[in-house]
């Protein structure tokens, strides 16, 4: 089906339906075509609100098609109004939306943040990426277009990557809270990394210049990211399934005694965005599967995370430090980045101030950050950290020897990917239940 075939069907099933009717009925369940009509008023305001933000970047930057990025008779403050609609749709309690869009008596209110974005006059161009990739995605799956427009406007959101946050995961919550699909997958569509290149390559070139890359490369990442993600959401893969996975592996289970003999403690980690859950590269960190494999074995052991992207030494120093010591851990792992000489002086610091309180204090050798292949960082970070009784667990040579390690870095060339993590969380379980170089029996497990 082409762009314009799609776009008038899309037209239609919109139209299905008048403001009026959807805006009003509330006192009977809708029938299955004014159910449908509804989601898609839900997804397309979502598209509408991405688009009036990538119209108002597009002004800004000064890159992409101002004909395909046209904000029309709108001006500046009415976009921003339209952003603000969509941010305050997303936060509407999901049990009120799956009502409305059942005929059900509910509290949400249409009038207030969806109306205003389907009655904005914002036109979208059949050559904007997001009706793009409707089509493809139609063209390739044969859904109709509520399916594919809940996906594809999740990659109008994701291939603008600083948006890849909070709204993002507003939106994922929205779609799955309202049944609709959220990544390829669900679609029957494949998802490694070369399925999704391949998916890249075909679309380059269909789509009118954006103020973001369209490239090959940035498809692929974008498959990849919402892949992750929506399994994530999902949860079927995410910190408790792999925590699952790893308490039933040979080398992990003779671990679950020593796991569970640990006398009740808190645990702190301060680290950079390798420890983080959240991060696309991965279904989780080591650390919240750490933290999972502890709820089941141990729950006394109790764990917090203060973390932050491109979190250095520094930064660690001035944003964590007193939070940590007012939360009174016994013990701290660091994750943290060294550049500069400040960052030196930061890391000994926190070593030093963390041991005067009697909290043990530890790090990793190294954790492979791409960063950080300039010759001697890694080797001084280590001194510093002994200088300052920072206690380091050897983990680098581990890493460089495993027979995955080609698979650890993701598409970003920056962050990890599942093997890495997993292979991190044995590591940090194996320190914290002292059996880092202990002779385990595992020959029955």
């Amino acid at each position: 089906m082409s762009i314009s075939c799609r776009m008038a069907k899309l037209a239609v099933l919109l139209l299905s339906l008048s403001l009026a009717t959807s805006f009003s009925s509330f006192g009977q369940k809708t029938k299955p075509k004014e159910r449908d009509a509804r989601l898609l008023q839900l997804i397309e305001a979502n598209v509408i609100g991405t688009h009036a933000f990538q119209i108002l970047l597009a002004k800004k930057s000064g890159k992409g098609d101002l004909s395909c990025f046209s904000a029309g008779n709108l001006g500046d403050a009415t976009l921003e109004t339209l952003v603000a609609h969509q941010a305050k749709l997303l936060k509407t309690p999901i049990s009120d939306l799956v009502s409305w869009v059942n005929g059900e008596h509910s509290k949400f209110d249409p009038g207030q943040n969806l109306e205003p974005l389907l009655s904005s006059g914002l036109k979208l161009s059949p050559t904007t990426p997001v009706n793009v990739f409707d089509a493809y995605l139609g063209q390739q799956t044969h859904f109709g277009p509520i399916k594919t427009r809940a996906i594809a406007s999740l990659f109008q959101t994701v291939l603008e990557v600083e948006r890849d946050g909070e709204l993002l995961q507003d939106q994922f919550a929205f779609y799955i809270g309202l049944g609709l699909p959220v990544y390829l997958k669900q679609l029957g569509l494949p998802g490694k990394d070369s399925d999704l290149l391949s998916f890249g390559k075909e679309l380059v070139g269909r789509s009118c210049a954006a103020p973001f890359d369209t490239g090959a490369a940035e498809w692929q990442i974008a498959g990849r990211k919402i892949w992750n993600w929506g399994e994530k959401n999902l949860h079927v893969r995410d910190e408790k399934v792999l925590a699952a996975e790893l308490l039933s592996e040979r080398d992990v289970k003779p671990l679950v005694p020593r796991l569970r003999a640990l006398p009740p403690q808190k645990i702190a980690v301060i680290g950079h965005s390798f420890t983080m859950g959240l991060h696309w590269s991965s279904p989780s960190s080591f650390v919240p599967t750490v933290i999972d494999v502890f709820r089941r074995t141990n729950p006394g052991v109790q764990f917090k995370q203060f973390a932050g992207g491109g979190l250095t030494a520094t930064r660690a120093k001035d944003r964590f430090y007193q939070s940590v010591l007012d939360w009174k851990p016994d013990k701290v792992l660091l994750v943290v980045m060294t550049r500069t000489d400040e960052d030196f002086e930061a890391l000994k610091y926190l070593g030093d101030g963390f041991r005067a309180k009697a909290i043990k204090v530890a790090m990793f050798d190294e954790v492979h950050d791409p960063a950080s292949v300039k010759p001697g960082v890694v080797e001084r970070a280590v001194a510093t950290a002994v200088s300052a009784g920072i206690e380091v667990i050897e983990v680098g040579s581990v890493l460089a020897s495993s027979p995955d390690r080609s698979k650890f870095v993701c598409l970003d060339g920056i962050h990890m990917t599942e093997p890495y993590h997993r292979l991190m969380a044995k590591e940090w379980l194996k320190y914290l239940a002292g059996a880092r170089g202990a002779k385990l029996d595992v020959a029955n497990k």
